[in-house]
């Protein structure tokens, strides 16, 4: 989490904070910790993400200024869904009276009140925020030597599972955060070799056409390969590679990325390893100047009974764009047809330094057209997974057409080189574009299935 910093408040904001009721005597034991709890501590501990911990009273009032300033402008805690899409089951937003309450601490002089008013402690299973997982599987321990490019390596995990396994939730631990910038997690059978990015002829092989070139151990979109902004048009929707990560031979089962939420799955959904299976670790590794260790993990917690549903999890990508050098407010975009009635549950936005903003929008078998959601304000440092409250039905043949937004111009701080023109790639200095979606089948019943087999 960035470093906080002090911020113009706008007068509106201070106006109707003021409006807002807050206890007339607020401390930091009886009022502050509570909300801290609840809101900001999964982040803002030892061993976390945050660059702070705000466990205690002693932790909490050197960054009391700074809080108030976050807390009025609503960048902490993150949260980058458009208000007037959702609600989500995980909005990280504090409400006004949590808001109000904690500037009027500040303002009252930041007190620490009795010790006897403080909440118990949360509980945090050794930095997993799963709980205690039932299953911790590791990876080898790899030494990521200097480069002048990002990597993308793979790790095979033998799980020894000897009969088959359903996970109600999953969370990865990189082993080391300074070089590890993201991490995805497939199952696949253990007679599956283990792939390298290096192998550039198998991914235009499984695409049909040499579009991709490998820089080491990552691959990119050449500057010759076809161009098509908008590749809705295409066959593929612009998904050269497959977009849909649980239906091969290799399927996800979950990812980590800077500010990411590990999924636990609702009553009856769960995800599928079969017995004998491999967990295979992709990592990302970001340049880095000296040589670094890395031993990264995955924890899983398994559903108590037989799920009736299978989490299921489709990228719609577009491998095809280029963004014009200094171009600001560049639209790409890709689509994705259901061929079966389904239920969406959340949407992940994916691109890189230069993303903007990603919309997803359902056109409808009836001619209907709805938004469903919008992220208006990316940013890179936080790839959140927006969880319906309420799962969308949506049924087969609805078109979901992704529109993203690129700021490739000088005013964007975090842009790498203004005056490239840029395509597809692995490193976070090329871009990607991924509108991902976690869905059920409407139709699928595992207990029933289960139950007719018997």
């Amino acid at each position: 989490m960035k470093t906080f910093s002090v911020l113009l408040v706008l007068g509106f904001a201070s106006t109707a904070l003021a409006q807002t009721a807050a206890p007339t005597e607020v401390t930091f034991h009886k009022d502050v910790a509570p909300i801290l709890q609840k809101n900001c501590q999964v982040c803002h501990r030892q061993g976390d993400i945050a660059p702070m911990s705000l466990m205690t009273y002693q932790e909490v009032r050197p960054w009391a200024k700074s809080i108030r300033q976050r807390v009025i402008d609503g960048t902490m805690p993150p949260w980058h869904a458009d208000p007037n899409y959702g609600p989500f089951r995980n909005d990280r937003r504090l409400s006004k009276k949590d808001i109000a309450t904690v500037v009027a601490w500040v303002d009252g002089g930041a007190k620490e009140g009795n010790t006897n008013d403080a909440p118990p402690p949360v509980n945090f299973s050794e930095g997993w925020r799963i709980g205690k997982p039932d299953v911790i599987l590791s990876m080898d321990e790899y030494t990521v030597q200097p480069s002048a490019t990002d990597e993308y390596i793979y790790f095979r995990v033998k799980t020894n599972f000897a009969e088959d396994k359903y996970v109600q939730s999953a969370q990865i631990m990189p082993g080391n955060r300074r070089v590890v910038h993201h991490v995805l997690a497939y199952v696949q059978p253990p007679t599956m070799g283990v792939p390298s990015r290096s192998d550039v002829e198998l991914y235009n092989r499984a695409v049909g056409q040499p579009i991709f070139k490998n820089e080491g151990e990552a691959i990119r979109v050449t500057t010759e390969a076809p161009v098509y902004d908008d590749a809705c048009g295409l066959p593929n929707g612009g998904s050269a590679l497959s977009g849909d990560l649980t239906g091969g031979r290799r399927w996800v089962l979950v990812g980590y990325a800077p500010g990411s939420t590990p999924p636990v799955f609702g009553p009856g959904i769960a995800m599928k390893i079969p017995a004998g299976s491999d967990i295979l670790f992709q990592v990302h590794y970001t340049r880095k100047r000296e040589p670094e260790k890395d031993k990264t993990s995955i924890g899983l917690v398994f559903a108590k009974e037989p799920p009736e549903k299978l989490m299921q999890t489709r990228w719609i990508q577009n491998y095809y764009f280029a963004i014009p050098p200094n171009a600001d407010g560049h639209v790409v975009k890709g689509c994705y047809t259901f061929t079966d009635d389904v239920r969406i549950r959340s949407f992940f936005p994916h691109m890189h330094l230069r993303g903007k903003s990603m919309e997803f929008t359902a056109f409808y078998p009836d001619g209907r057209s709805e938004a469903l959601m919008k992220v208006s304000k990316y940013d890179f440092n936080w790839q959140t997974t927006y969880i319906l409250e309420k799962p969308l039905l949506v049924p087969k043949g609805t078109r979901i057409v992704v529109t993203a937004q690129f700021d490739n111009s000088r005013n964007n701080r975090f842009n790498p080189d203004s005056n490239a023109t840029v395509r597809w790639g692995d490193p976070t200095y090329d871009e990607m574009m991924i509108g991902g979606l976690e869905y059920t089948l409407e139709k699928q019943d595992l207990r029933a299935t289960s139950s007719s087999s018997r």
